[in-house]
């Protein structure tokens, strides 16, 4: 027979340490939980081992070894035969049946044959077992080559009968397993190929449909028509020619333009009117909109819509706008019984035609301040929904968020969206920063460009992406002869005034827009700068706007803008023209077709067409006109080539548009050639698909992921107002009586834990909780075929003394220092193996890295008292700063240890170097890859709780991925893998627990089954003995 054998691996040194270098752990003024836990473990007088004793074990030579007993059932033996087992190594001899380890018998075992070898711990080797007959030699040629890892002080091999495999696993389709292998596959959302299908629905929910509502004078009807179908003469003929106020009346037109998705999908609007629609009308108009528009109408009384509106506009948006709320007004809109209760009545309104006419499937774009809370409504009636909330306004820094006393709860909502659309990643990044600050939730960047971020199991993705406009659409109008006529009025009325600068300003009259400072800008330009004093001309379109009731909004702003308007015009007269009207389309583009430049100054803006448009109409000009916007716009951030300004400081303001008006010709036709081509290229529709693409990737990337179940937690786990607990709508959450179903129909089980979710600060953590673990645990090791393993980032000593003298502690495998130390199940506690030697001179250099982070950042410190790990804690220190000091440091240390074997990782509130291949990943696969050589175990729990486990769930997960079944003794049953975080998300682990409570209550169950499997088996042995 040609029986290969498995090359050598080092053998490995036992366990030693090295002296410790007399330095100490700083104390904290406010001691966080790891220290605390070190101060415990320091001041326990219960130590149960001593670490320099751990190296006793072993050969002469110095190198651990492991007693292997070998069994086999051999029943065709005769007498005077032999059985002797060879294999890969020196002491099986080396595949040469003559040299091999002789088996034993008697008359009381036959036809179990036995013996014993000294194997070197910790290494794989290859084996069969051989019949001897005279000089004859019969092999087990039936099956492939037996494996085991020789590991702890004393291993059994039960091999069951000679020549047939007694357990092996197959996977989905049925075939055997390669002994040690597994990986571990994952689905990158980039991956997924997704398209916009006929059959897709999308909901788009908005304050205002994109709709003119004309109420016909004298039958008192109501008609109805799109907004960018309506003709800039009928505009004007209209009697209603106010303009109303709204959170970003651009966001109109960008809603309005979704509607070229209905070529693809089918897209479905829900919406107000705007004005108060009779009750007897209402069916009708809703008949009407639903037929000729595909809009679903929300009506609302005119009262309880004032009211909505004033809240909406005197509470959320000036906080949402950097506006500091002083007023008492503000605080009382969120007493019992105020506005805030409307605001949520109203979102429930506009939601309530979505969940109504929803399927699986959907999606839903929610837009604006107007609909915070519609996330969470939508989510507590149509968990499937696939929500998608735009802001088209800033979102505000956490300093001045944190001022609304609802901040909580409007978090809460948009996390429950799966996707949040910024058009400025400022902005996105403050929401974040107010999640993290309020919420304690962490992100991180995903491949593709979306920020992620989990609370409560729900995924929620970030884009901060801006939008455009129509450029096809808005070039197809400016070819229109009615724009050619407007252009040739405004060329007149310029060569009239004989002005040949021209500056423009378009802005809604309103505190944000800076039209004063605008002025006083203009108006330092005409004092610095004299040789612009006869030839320059601002026209300055401010636009009134008006609530609900008619009022105008902002009176003393508009006062403000009329006295700073008149001392320009006091000083230098002729050089302002100022209107204050809404323009049409063609007036509006025919003059910004004849202007040198478009000023913005706006002091805080989320969302602004105006520059776009302007870009587009220049080209149709002879100036090619220059864009000068405020730095606080969302749009200075894309458009290329535009001067990005302060409008605070009126003379930086008026030396940039004096620099642009002196740009030479060249340098302005070739930055006006980007803004085109941006211009052209991303466009509305083009946004909107991104976005639906985006989201349906993502769902299906979820929804095959490799972690069984991600989007179904996905869509179960959102937390919104609803009565029942999070734990009990979550279909993803571990229960009790799962895993107890799969246990008892198992006959080969490995239980990994992460000791370090069970050890917590004293007043975090009673003696009573910890002793109802471990004792759980001890029960589950006392039935054969049960292999527990504790892992732990602690050192040996501490690992130890926070177990005590546990009964049965031996039968449990042990693993300190995220594997480096670890002891195999039936070794005693004072024999420790290590997998690898490493080498720790790098550790000095990652030492004085971390002390220089450490002396400048207060609260935190360094752990280096591991043989193959340092570690920086920043726990202590403010969560914010904390987590910017630990991503500089975590960059500097990978920079300066690229050329060394570590890993730089980090976690919630440290960051680590460590050795590589020291993990709790590298030792679960060194544990599963023992177990796989033996057959395989049908039935894995996993429990951690942080992100230094989730290479264990990996290293898990890839067993459950390549094992689907097992084979024992001939029966078929399938494999069952249970990985569960523990508080922690988002998790590659397939299920989630919440407290360490639930961790109990999990191990508890594990333990009464097993007394009712030991007490049964009790039982029939001694019916078995009275018989």
């Amino acid at each position: 027979n040609d029986l290969g054998g498995a090359g050598f691996n080092p053998p490995r040194s036992p366990l030693t340490r090295p002296a410790a270098q007399g330095k100490t752990v700083p104390k904290l003024s406010r001691p966080s939980s790891r220290e605390q836990i070190l101060s415990e473990f320091s001041s326990n007088s219960r130590s149960v081992t001593n670490v320099t004793a751990f190296h006793q074990h072993g050969n002469l030579s110095g190198k651990a070894v492991t007693r292997v007993e070998f069994q086999v059932n051999v029943d065709i033996t005769q007498p005077g035969d032999r059985v002797v087992v060879t294999g890969s190594g020196f002491e099986l001899g080396s595949w040469q049946p003559w040299n091999a380890v002789e088996l034993t018998t008697d008359e009381n075992r036959y036809p179990l044959w036995t013996g014993v070898a000294a194997l070197p711990s910790g290494q794989s080797l290859e084996y069969k077992y051989v019949i001897i007959r005279g000089g004859q030699t019969q092999w087990e040629d039936a099956i492939a080559n037996r494996m085991c890892t020789a590991e702890g002080t004393y291993l059994v091999l039960e091999d069951g009968a000679f020549n047939v495999e007694r357990a092996r696993l197959l996977n989905r389709e049925f075939q055997s397993v390669d002994k040690g292998h597994g990986r571990m596959g994952q689905n990158d959302f980039m991956d997924m190929e997704a398209v916009i299908e006929k059959s897709d629905t999308i909901y788009i929910i908005t304050y205002r449909l994109p709709l003119i509502t004309h109420r016909d004078p004298v039958t008192g009807q109501l008609s109805f028509q799109w907004l960018s179908m309506l003709s800039d003469t009928k505009r004007r003929e209209m009697d209603n020619t106010k303009v109303m106020r709204s959170m970003s009346r651009h966001a109109t037109y960008v809603i309005e333009n979704l509607r070229e998705l209905r070529s693809q999908c089918n897209v479905c609007y829900v919406g107000g009117l705007g004005i108060d629609v009779p009750e007897d009308q209402r069916d009708q108009v809703t008949e009407e909109l639903q037929t000729k528009f595909n809009c679903i109408p929300v009506f609302l009384p005119a009262d309880e819509g004032s009211e909505f509106e004033d809240f909406c506009h005197s509470v959320l948006k000036p906080v949402f706008h950097f506006v500091h709320p002083t007023q008492h007004t503000v605080c009382a809109s969120f007493q019992a019984g105020a506005k805030w209760q409307l605001y949520n009545a109203v979102n429930l309104k506009y939601v309530t035609p979505v969940v109504q006419n929803f399927n699986d499937g959907d999606c839903v774009f929610v837009f604006d301040l107007e609909l915070l809370m519609a996330p969470t409504l939508i989510a507590a009636r149509a968990r499937t929904a696939n929500v998608c909330f735009f802001f088209n306004t800033p979102f505000p820094s956490s300093e001045l968020f944190r001022t609304l006393p609802v901040r909580k709860q409007i978090l809460l909502s948009l996390l429950n969206a799966d996707f949040i659309q910024f058009h400025c990643y400022t902005y996105a990044r403050h929401f974040l920063s107010c999640a993290s600050t309020l919420l304690g939730l962490e992100y991180r960047a995903t491949r593709g460009g979306l920020l992620h971020v989990v609370n409560n199991g729900h995924h929620c993705h970030i884009r901060a992406s801006h939008v455009g406009i129509d450029a096809e659409a808005v070039r197809a109008k400016l070819q229109e002869k009615l724009f050619e006529e407007e252009q040739a009025k405004w060329k007149d009325t310029f060569e009239s005034s004989g002005k040949q600068v021209i500056l423009c300003g378009y802005d809604d009259l309103e505190p944000l827009s800076g039209i004063t400072l605008k002025l006083a800008a203009f108006r330092s330009i005409l004092c610095m700068y004299p040789e612009f004093r006869p030839n320059t001309l601002l026209v300055q379109v401010a636009i009134p706007l008006h609530d609900n009731r008619g009022h105008l909004m902002h009176p003393e702003y508009l006062e403000q803008v009329k006295a700073a308007a008149a001392e320009v015009e006091r000083q230098f007269p002729g050089s302002l023209l100022m209107l204050h009207e809404k323009m049409p389309f063609a007036p509006r583009c025919a003059l910004f077709s004849q202007c040198d430049a478009l000023v913005n100054a706006a002091v805080r803006h989320g969302l602004s067409l105006v520059p776009f448009e302007f870009a587009l109409t220049s080209e149709l000009g002879e100036k090619k006109g220059t864009l000068v916007l405020s730095e606080f716009a969302a749009c200075s951030n894309v458009i290329p080539g535009s001067i990005r300004i302060n409008p605070w400081r009126d003379e930086d303001l008026a030396r940039a548009i004096v620099k642009m008006l002196r740009q030479p010709p060249h340098e302005r036709a070739h930055w006006h050639t980007q803004q085109m081509t941006w211009c052209k290229t991303n466009t509305v529709i083009r946004w909107a698909e991104t976005i639906l693409l985006d989201m349906k990737r993502v769902r299906m990337a979820l929804s095959r992921s490799v972690q069984a179940g991600e989007f179904q937690r996905t869509a179960s786990n959102r937390v919104g107002l609803v009565k029942n607990s999070f734990k009990e709508i979550s279909s993803h959450v571990l229960r009790s009586e799962q895993v107890d179903s799969a246990y008892m129909g198992s006959k080969t089980r490995l239980v990994f834990v992460d000791v370090d979710l069970l050890i917590r600060p004293k007043e975090e953590m009673s003696d009573q909780t910890k002793e109802q673990s471990i004792k759980s645990l001890r029960q589950l090791v006392e039935e054969n075929g049960n292999f527990v393993f504790l892992l732990s980032s602690e050192t040996p000593q501490n690992l130890l003394n926070w177990l005590g003298r546990v009964p049965g502690l031996e039968k449990m495998g042990l693993a300190a220092e995220d594997g480096y130390y670890y002891k195999w199940p039936g070794s005693p506690i004072d024999r420790w193996d290590v997998r690898l030697e490493v080498r720790a001179d790098w550790k000095e250099v990652c030492s004085l890295m971390m002390q220089t982070y450490t002396e400048r950042t207060t609260g935190t410190f360094v752990e280096g008292d591991k043989v193959a790990s340092i570690t920086w804690h920043f726990g202590s220190t403010n969560p914010e700063f904390g987590a910017i000091q630990g991503k500089e440091l975590l960059n500097h240390l990978k920079d300066t240890m690229a050329h060394l074997p570590v890993e730089v990782v980090m976690g919630k509130s440290f960051v680590r170097v460590r050795h590589s291949g020291v993990s709790k990943g590298a030792l679960a696969k060194h544990v599963l890859h023992h177990y796989t050589n033996r057959g395989g175990v049908d039935f894995i729990l996993c429990l951690g709780d942080d992100r230094m486990d989730e290479d264990m769930f990996t290293s898990v997960n890839g067993y459950q991925q390549e094992a689907s079944y097992r084979v024992y003794q001939g029966t078929e049953q399938a494999v069952k893998v249970f990985t569960c975080t523990v508080g922690r998300q988002p998790s590659l682990a397939t299920y989630c627990l919440y407290t360490l409570e639930d961790v109990n209550v999990l191990l508890r169950g594990l333990s009464l089954q097993t007394k009712r499997r030991l007490r049964s088996a009790a039982t029939m042995l001694n019916l078995s003995s009275m018989d």
